[in-house]
């Protein structure tokens, strides 16, 4: 029997409609929500995700603009843009796309002051994941993407075997650091892992976040287990995942589409996380 098929559409438009009423009324009283990116050079990934944040922006009433900087931008002026936007009180919140440029050490995003970091990416808000999720200022979006599959679609984690293949700061180490704080054995694969095949055919809950379309092939899924698949790259136009999906679906209990699955949540969750910040600031209103 075919797996589940996560409806990432559906769970991003009840986010989105939360957001955008709360938007709303902020604007009744004269409240600007302002999300401002930093995109250094061009790539067809970063083009997609800042055109599908661009559109949630619009729908639900924040204000986005895109900076774009060269690729040869250097360290030093990535810094002096980074004390700007943290500096300008009218911004609520605001991301470095990544990912960076090869000549740009990660370092630099630990200067994005934590109260605007709605990407999640600073040592201080990384930390307090890795503490506690539940507890953190803000969830790495993906992260948070998976929590609300588990939550809906009533995935219990505790005891389970999770692999997690990707060790990204931005979604594989904090995934990993959520599911074992939720109870589950956890595995990660990376780069210098050796037998992919073996630990993915172990677990119960498969996470994967690297952008190779069909590294995991759908015969390594073990009967029953939860797949989340992060992974995105765009092939000839198309959007693909990290899993072989046709194949995986005949095997898997759940299943997250690529695309209309994990994607389009994470952004939904930047919204949210866009309006965290603004609540987070303004400790004397309720969120």
């Amino acid at each position: 029997m075919p797996a589940i098929e996560v409806n990432g559409r559906e769970i991003y438009s009840k986010i989105i409609q939360d957001v955008r009423e709360k938007v709303s009324q902020l604007r009744e009283r004269g409240i600007k929500i302002k999300l401002f990116i930093v995109a250094l050079g061009e790539d067809k990934e970063m083009e997609l995700y800042i055109r599908n944040k661009k559109k949630a922006s619009q729908l639900c009433g924040i204000q986005m603009q895109e900076i774009y900087l060269p690729a040869d931008t250097q360290e030093t002026e990535l810094a002096a843009k980074i004390y700007e936007l943290n500096n300008d009180q009218s911004i609520t919140g605001f991301i470095v796309q990544l990912p960076l440029p090869p000549h740009i050490n990660k370092n630099v995003l630990d200067l994005i002051s934590p109260s605007k970091d709605v990407d999640c990416l600073t040592s201080v808000n990384l930390g307090q994941v890795i503490k506690d999720h539940v507890t953190a200022r803000f969830i790495p979006c993906a992260c948070q993407s998976m929590l609300d599959v588990f939550e809906l679609y009533s995935v219990d984690v505790r005891g389970k075997i999770a692999t997690v293949v990707g060790a990204s700061d931005l979604i594989g180490k904090p995934c990993t650091a959520v599911l074992v704080n939720l109870g589950a054995t956890t595995i990660v694969c990376h780069k210098y892992t050796t037998d992919l095949a073996e630990y993915v055919k172990q677990a119960d809950i498969v996470v994967s976040a690297v952008g190779i379309p069909g590294i995991i092939k759908g015969e390594w899924i073990k009967p029953g287990a939860v797949v989340i698949d992060i992974g995105t790259r765009v092939v000839d136009g198309k959007v693909m995942g990290d899993v072989e999906y046709n194949v995986a679906r005949q095997r898997a209990s759940l299943i997250t589409p690529v695309p209309g699955g994990i994607g389009i949540i994470t952004v939904a969750e930047l919204m949210k996380n866009v309006l965290k910040a603004f609540y987070y600031s303004n400790s004397s209103t309720t969120f």
